[in-house]
């Protein structure tokens, strides 16, 4: 093995295991990550594993349920922790690299492949999400290997490659709905536009009808499940998330947390912050070549397969450029592309082969890696840094010597529900399905408070200890405090 193969298998272990330190050290934060493992852990406790839970008796009709899935499964393994719920993601972020790999050293080489693996974990969205739990991991791994299976067929490889085109669309409609199928076809359908005549017949390589069914076999019956077993879910995530979603960028509809308003075109600038610390050379090269070669479109057409690859890569985002309700993580699916572009670039133009060239092109890779490792070795020396109750949750365990209960005062954020194995108690009459600041009934609280609960423990925001302190007629002692909440042992 060479030295610069070493250098970069060493690299890209170190990324890793700096990866795994940060979800085995960092808290789950409130509320996207300790929201969608609290429902990962409802479907471990509860067996089920068709309909994803919001809350213990809320059905969650926002997202498909692989990611959950996969998120349950791990919790089983390993328990209720950090590392647990996180780690799929990991899994499934390995696995786009892989298909990455595969592609680029077959019709490359195997040097190329290691830059485009390193330079897609090294983005700062991949690097992030790559240890955190959402369903874009999952979303992107089912594009990458439709786009993967297709661009292989294009030039003349294996046939099951059209097989595992339908199958990443399956997933796809599994982890994160139709957009799948949006994302993969559009992009097929803008690169088949610049030469239309020849691209079109392209088609024609997939298996349609078998491939079609086993979509529909792998994909479909969760679906008809889900709406058998909580009427009206159909409606709401293919119209409410995939159409109200998209064109109302204050949609009210929402169940489970506000709508996301942006400006249109948003994603674009949150794909710069995604990119990083790569786009700047992206920037440069867009730049060196249209100076070159002014006809983009004469380039677009007459390379059929960097033409894919550029329509792969900006699809995502052109797409949501339409919608003001974006967040920076939907440009995950066109990463890869954009890595296997930059790759090519490096190739092409022997960066890889100069000394100084290589060294900053090192430099690129580890810069999020490293900046993120600092970021997590702040958080563990200052915990209250990030917003969770994970430590509160871990003091009461700890104190807590004769089973009493604990109880949230008018809100009880996601991370005390999967810390606690969801035994933390909500206080309130209200609806609190959206997790607003709500009026405290004290009186029907303290009548849960009987002679066999003397020793509970009561959980208040910081701001409303006072008023809370005024109303009770317990005696309250203070056992913890974090930056938002404290806990009191009730006497």
């Amino acid at each position: 093995m060479s030295k610069n193969f070493k250098i970069l298998y060493t690299i890209l272990g170190f990324m890793i295991l700096a990866r795994i330190f940060g979800m085995l050290s960092i808290p789950l934060t409130d509320t996207t990550e300790a929201r969608y493992a609290h429902t990962a852990l409802i479907m471990a406790m509860s067996g089920d594993w068709i309909t994803p839970y919001y809350d213990l008796d809320i059905p969650f009709w926002g997202k498909p349920p692989f990611s959950f899935w996969m998120e349950a499964f791990s919790i089983n393994i390993f328990g209720i922790n950090d590392f647990s719920a996180r780690f799929p993601a990991l899994i499934f972020t390995l696995m786009s690299m892989r298909l990455i790999y595969i592609y680029v050293k077959r019709f490359h080489s195997k040097e190329s492949a290691l830059w485009a693996i390193l330079i897609y974990f090294s983005f700062l969205l991949t690097y992030a999400l790559s240890g955190a739990i959402l369903t874009d991991p999952y979303l992107t791994f089912a594009t990458t290997l439709s786009m993967i299976s297709f661009v292989m067929l294009l030039q003349k490889q294996e046939s099951y490659w059209g097989y595992l085109f339908f199958i990443g669309l399956a997933i796809g409609i599994l982890a994160k709905g139709p957009l799948a199928i949006v994302l993969a076809g559009g992009s097929i359908f803008f690169w088949i536009v610049f030469d239309f005549k020849t691209r079109f017949m392209k088609l024609g390589m997939l298996p349609w009808f078998s491939g079609i069914t086993l979509m529909l076999i792998i994909s479909i019956p969760w679906y008809i499940l889900a709406e058998l077993k909580t009427p009206g879910f159909l409606d709401y995530f293919i119209i409410g998330e995939h159409y109200k979603r998209f064109v109302d960028s204050g949609w009210s509809g929402d169940l489970y947390g506000v709508a996301h308003k942006k400006f249109h075109g948003m994603i674009w600038l949150m794909w710069i912050l995604s990119t990083l610390p790569w786009v700047f050379l992206v920037f440069s090269s867009i730049i060196k070549h249209i100076k070159k070669k002014p006809n983009l479109f004469s380039t677009l057409k007459q390379n059929s397969i960097i033409s894919y690859f550029i329509m792969w890569s900006i699809f995502t985002m052109t797409f949501f450029t339409l919608s003001g309700n974006v967040l920076w993580t939907y440009n995950l699916p066109a990463l890869p592309a954009l890595a296997i572009l930059i790759a090519l670039l490096l190739e092409k133009s022997s960066f890889t082969v100069k000394l100084f060239s290589k060294n900053i092109a090192y430099g690129l890779i580890l810069f999020i890696p490293l900046l993120l490792f600092i970021a997590n070795i702040y958080i563990i020396a200052k915990p209250d840094a990030i917003n969770s109750d994970k430590f509160l949750i871990q003091h009461y365990q700890n104190i807590n010597t004769t089973k009493a209960k604990i109880y949230y005062i008018a809100e009880r954020p996601f991370s005390a529900q999967y810390y606690s194995w969801d035994e933390a108690i909500l206080v309130s009459s209200n609806d609190t399905m959206k997790r607003k600041s709500l009026k405290i009934d004290y009186t029907t609280f303290e009548k849960q408070l009987n002679a066999s609960q003397a020793n509970a423990y009561i959980v208040v925001g910081n701001g409303n200890i006072e008023n809370f302190k005024t109303h009770f007629k317990y005696k309250l002692i203070e056992k913890f405090q974090n930056k938002n909440r404290t806990l009191f042992q009730v006497q």
